[in-house]
């Protein structure tokens, strides 16, 4: 796990953007991990209901969340608990997230998006959609995937994210 850490602010310390979505590292260095909310979301691309795979992912410093969809209809839904020690070095690994939106991500058509919001006390400090279409979008999608990963492997996702049958 720890690794996966390293790894989480060697990759965050590469990108650096500037634009609507940037949010100064100094606003988010001093997050309280017992009132800091991670939300993820990731939207599928448009394909068929039986292959659209959705999913909200929402932690807070005991408990993480996720709740897959297919076109809004909810398919699962489960909880997990999270360790105090993966909790605290994923909340101070905020303060190295620079992610800035490349665009508007409903200008592309049959792309998936990442949607990442940060919040202390209901309060949002960073809120970045990144809409991945073709190349656009790629790095700071992945930016975002890495930062989520160790809440992501949480869940089993091959079985979450199967298709219907």
């Amino acid at each position: 796990m720890s690794r996966v850490l390293a790894f989480i602010t060697l990759a965050l310390a590469v990108l650096v953007g500037c634009g609507p979505g940037l949010i100064e590292s100094a606003r988010l260095s001093s997050l309280d991990p017992g009132r800091t909310t991670i939300e993820y979301r990731f939207n599928d691309s448009s394909v068929a209901p039986e292959y659209h795979r959705s999913y909200t992912l929402i932690a807070r410093s005991d408990e993480v969340s996720i709740v897959v969809d297919s076109y809004g209809d909810v398919l699962h839904e489960e909880t997990s608990s999270i360790d105090e020690e993966t909790w605290g070095r994923l909340v101070r690994a905020v303060a190295d997230l620079d992610v800035a939106a490349p665009g508007d991500p409903d200008e592309c058509t049959g792309g998936t998006s990442r949607d990442l919001l940060i919040s202390q006390d209901d309060t949002p400090l960073l809120d970045v959609q990144v809409g991945v279409c073709d190349e656009q979008g790629q790095t700071e999608a992945a930016v975002i995937e890495v930062f989520v990963e160790p809440l992501l492997q949480l869940f089993d996702l091959e079985n979450l994210l199967a298709p219907s049958d």
